[in-house]
């Protein structure tokens, strides 16, 4: 039998089984205030019922300052906490656990919607924001938000959080060489450049004490401009357990290595053999990307690199995949890859609409 539908224990977290649902952008947040919006609820119930067993939200912003576009969910307010705990609720009591991920954006905002975009050293990266430089009292200040964010969580019902650590926001920007160009102690050497990571971490693991699941989406390299090479990723991968984080998703940092072959299916498994080279045997992993059948999560998972399959877009078309999959009623997920289902200017939320996958589908 393959571990696929067996459960796990991570920490603290008990799992039904290795299929999460890694964070993705739903669009479904109120504009002014980033409170999840009550469609949110149905979204995760429907997740739970067809198997998932961890879910993990799109991410949410720490602090307004971090906020990517107007469709972000926020965690900076304790006014959010009842919202929140609404919405998730449904989910757990279908069975699946809940997590919130908490990210900044760092430089990767939108300047129509953040009034100063803000970043390790005013390096741009994107088109829509022009960036300034972190004072070394801001540093600690947004790190002190993601701890209160944990917090929030924690007080929300959350069953963890996971830290945003990847894809070109705050702190990927950090780690990165190409937008960390700082001459202070959070810039220089790649010890330096994770130093802010760990204050995160310190700042989350004190607001929610020593005993709540606290994960990680590590961008482990970008593509090769950025200066964060697979090697260099591992050693953080294997530093952010050293700090007490539990879990580490394995993802792309700002921009996809060229090194990996997208066409094919888990491109980025190589990433997460180097990352299991270096924090040994033991470390919980988990892996996202590109993985669309039955046979090839049973490979990676029986391998022992990773520990979790982590789907965005096939959960997209297929809420219920989990469930199909352990039931024997398909070998692969529906979904094409083709991105139809990222949400457009017209602002509807994420949705698969792709005709010939919604027609395999009915």
């Amino acid at each position: 039998m393959s571990l696929l539908f067996e459960p796990i224990a991570i920490g603290n977290l008990q799992l039904r089984n290795r299929i999460m649902r890694s964070a993705t952008a739903e669009w479904l947040a109120d504009k002014e205030s980033g409170a999840p919006l009550p469609q949110l609820g149905g979204m995760y119930r429907e997740l739970a019922e067809g198997g998932v067993a961890l879910i993990v939200t799109g991410h949410a912003c720490v602090a307004y300052s971090g906020r990517t576009n107007e469709h972000m969910t926020a965690m900076g307010s304790d006014e959010l906490v009842p919202a929140w705990r609404d919405v998730i609720r449904p989910a757990q009591e279908a069975g699946a656990r809940v997590m919130i991920q908490i990210n900044h954006g760092g430089a990767n905002v939108d300047g129509r919607v953040v009034d100063q975009a803000l970043s390790p050293s005013g390096v741009a990266t994107n088109d829509l924001a022009r960036p300034r430089a972190l004072s070394g009292d801001e540093v600690l200040e947004l790190a002190d938000a993601f701890g209160q964010a944990a917090r929030r969580a924690r007080e929300a019902g959350f069953d963890g959080v996971e830290i945003h650590g990847a894809h070109g926001y705050l702190i990927s920007q950090f780690l990165s060489p190409l937008t960390n160009r700082r001459q202070d102690a959070w810039g220089g050497d790649l010890q330096a450049r994770r130093r802010f990571l760990q204050a995160v971490y310190q700042r989350v693991r004190q607001a929610v004490g020593p005993d709540y699941p606290v994960w990680i989406k590590l961008g482990v390299a970008g593509r090769r401009e950025s200066g964060l090479s697979i090697a260099e990723g591992a050693q953080v991968a294997a530093a952010c357990f050293e700090y007490g984080i539990e879990c580490v998703e394995i993802s792309h940092a700002l921009g996809q290595p060229e090194e990996l072959d997208m066409r094919l299916e888990a491109p980025y498994l190589p990433m997460a053999q180097a990352v299991r080279r270096a924090v040994g045997p033991d470390r919980p992993l988990a892996l996202v990307s590109g993985f669309r059948t039955r046979g090839k999560m049973h490979e990676v998972l029986d391998s022992g690199v990773v520990q979790m399959i982590s789907l965005c877009r096939p959960l997209i078309a297929e809420p219920d995949l989990p469930d199909k999959l352990r039931d024997g009623l398909t070998d692969e997920a529906a979904c094409t890859r083709c991105d139809l289902c990222r949400p457009g200017a017209s602002g509807e939320p994420i949705a698969c609409q792709n005709p010939r996958v919604l027609e395999s589908l009915s």
